[in-house]
C-alpha cells in the first residue's frame, strides 16, 4: 500500500507521558524528527493513558495504546480474573493484525467485523505511517512486563511500516521467550538507537548486526536553556526521589537504606552548609499516574529532626519539561534519583549528584566523566552518601564548570540520531 503524499506521518508508541521524564523525551523526539523529516511532520502518539496525557500535554496528539488496556468484554474480564488475561492480548493481536492486512489492501472498512471503529482508525494510523517510532527511555527490561510491547512491535511489522527504536536503555534479555521475540523484532527494525554501551552489548548478544545500532544521548538533551550563572543567596538544593518498588528484588532493607541515606544527606546539607532543601522531582502533581514522588518525599521528611525539617520544603506542583529545567536553574545542586531529573539538571547547567537505581544512570555519568558525582542504591549508606554530598558542595564551582562544558556536546549527540534514521 502506498503511503499518503504530503507531510510525513509518524506514529510514536510505547510511551507513558504522565511520567514527565517520558514527556521530556517526547518533546525532544519531536524536535529531532522534525529536523530530519520536515517542520510540517505530523505525529500520532499512542499512550497508555491517552486522555490524561492530552490534558497535561496539549502540544501532542494522543490516542489510546492498542495493547495493555483493561478488557472491555465480559469474556475478557472473566479470562483476566481467572488468570488467563494473556489470551485477551493474543486474541486482540490476531484481530488487529487482520485489520492491518485489510487496510494494506484498501479493505479497511471490513475491519469493523473484528474490532471497534476506534481500533480500526488506530490500526490505519500504523498502516499509513511513514515511520513508527518506539519511544526512547527505559522500558524494555525484564523488571517490567514486556509482552505488551512485543505485541505492539509485531503489529507494526504486520502493518508494513518501518520500525525505529529511539534512543533508549534496554536489556538484558535472559528469558528464552523474550530473547526469541526480540531477536526477530530487532532484526526486522530499520534502526535501533541506544544511550549506552551496555545496552549495545545486550543486542549484540542476541546476534543483532552492529551496523543497525547507533549510540547517542537521550532525546531530552535537545531541550534548550539560556546559560545562567549560579543563583545568588542561600545555598539551595533540590532532591528527586523515587520508590524502589521495581528494583529491590523484595529486599526491604535496600529501600530503607536508600531513604536513610537521602535523609542523611539532607541533614548534612542543612546543618553543615546552611542549605535550603526542596524535594522536586519529575513525577509529581499528576493524580492519574500510578506513582507520585512526593509521597516518598513525605516519608523521608517525616523522620528529619525539627531543626532540619524547618529548612525543607516538598514541592508538589506539576511542571512541563521546560519548566522543570527552569526550576532546576534556581538551585545550586540537584540530588537526582530519577534519570530525567539528572538530565534536566544537566540541561539547566546545574551540578547534579546522581543516585543510580539502574545501570542507565551509571552509564550516563561514566560517559560524562562524572563517576565521582554518583552513588548506587545497591552500595549507598549514610556514611558514603554524606561524604559524596560534602565533596560535591566543597567543589561546587568546579562541578558547575564541568556540567556547562558537556552541555553542548550532549545536545549534539542527542541530535546525532538523525543520521541513522531511515529515508521515508
Amino acid at each position: 500500500m502506498n503511503k499518503p503524499s504530503g507531510p510525513k506521518q509518524i506514529v510514536i508508541t510505547n510511551i507513558v507521558s504522565l511520567n514527565t521524564g517520558d514527556a521530556a523525551i517526547l518533546w525532544g523526539m519531536f524536535q529531532i524528527l522534525r529536523a530530519r523529516y520536515g517542520a510540517d511532520t505530523r505525529f500520532i502518539v499512542f499512550d497508555k493513558s491517552a486522555k490524561a496525557a492530552g490534558k497535561y500535554y496539549p502540544w501532542a496528539n494522543f490516542r489510546q495504546s492498542l495493547f495493555g488496556n483493561r478488557p472491555r468484554s465480559r469474556l475478557g474480564r472473566k479470562l483476566q480474573a481467572e488468570g488467563y488475561g494473556h489470551w485477551n492480548e493474543r486474541f486482540r493481536f490476531m484481530a488487529l493484525s487482520s485489520v492491518a492486512w485489510l487496510c494494506r489492501r484498501k479493505l479497511g472498512f471490513l475491519g469493523r467485523l473484528f474490532v471497534s471503529r476506534e481500533d480500526c482508525q488506530s490500526v490505519a494510523e500504523y498502516v499509513n505511517a511513514d515511520l513508527v517510532v518506539s519511544t526512547g527511555g527505559t522500558y524494555l527490561t525484564e523488571n517490567y512486563g514486556l509482552w505488551t510491547n512485543i505485541k505492539d512491535y509485531q503489529l507494526t511489522l504486520a502493518a508494513g511500516s518501518p520500525l525505529v527504536f529511539f534512543t533508549q536503555t534496554l536489556g538484558p534479555f535472559t528469558r528464552p521467550k523474550y530473547r526469541d521475540a526480540f531477536t526477530d523484532i530487532f532484526e526486522k527494525a530499520s534502526a535501533i538507537c541506544l544511550r549506552d554501551e551496555r545496552s549495545r552489548q545486550h543486542l549484540l548478544e542476541l546476534g543483532i548486526q552492529a551496523q543497525k545500532i547507533a549510540l547517542a544521548k537521550d532525546a531530552a538533551f535537545v531541550i534548550g536553556s539560556e546559560p545562567q550563572g549560579p543563583p545568588a543567596g542561600t545555598l539551595r538544593i533540590a532532591v528527586s526521589v523515587r520508590t524502589m518498588h521495581f528494583f529491590s528484588d523484595g529486599d526491604r532493607s535496600l529501600s530503607e537504606q536508600y531513604k536513610a541515606s537521602v535523609a542523611a544527606m539532607v541533614n548534612r546539607a542543612v546543618r553543615d552548609y546552611g542549605a535550603e532543601v526542596v524535594f522536586l522531582s519529575t513525577c509529581q502533581g499528576i493524580p492519574e499516574y500510578w506513582t507520585d514522588d512526593t509521597k516518598l518525599a513525605d516519608e523521608i521528611a517525616s523522620v528529619l529532626p525539627g531543626d532540619v525539617a524547618k529548612n525543607v520544603t516538598i514541592d508538589r506542583r506539576f511542571r512541563q519539561p521546560a519548566e522543570i529545567v527552569s526550576a532546576y536553574q534556581s538551585f545550586h545542586l540537584v540530588i537526582a534519583t530519577r534519570m530525567h531529573a539528572a538530565i534536566l539538571s544537566l540541561v539547566a547547567g546545574t551540578p547534579v549528584l546522581g543516585i543510580a537505581y539502574e545501570f542507565k544512570l551509571e552509564e550516563l555519568f561514566h560517559q560524562l566523566g562524572m563517576d565521582e558525582a554518583r552513588l548506587s542504591t545497591k552500595e549507598m549508606n549514610t556514611g558514603n552518601s554524606e561524604a559524596t554530598l560534602s565533596y560535591m558542595l566543597d567543589n561546587l564551582e568546579l562541578w558547575r564548570e564541568k556540567v556547562q562544558a558537556v552541555q553542548a556536546d550532549c545536545r549534539r549527540q542527542a541530535a546525532s540520531v538523525m543520521d541513522k534514521l531511515p529515508d521515508v
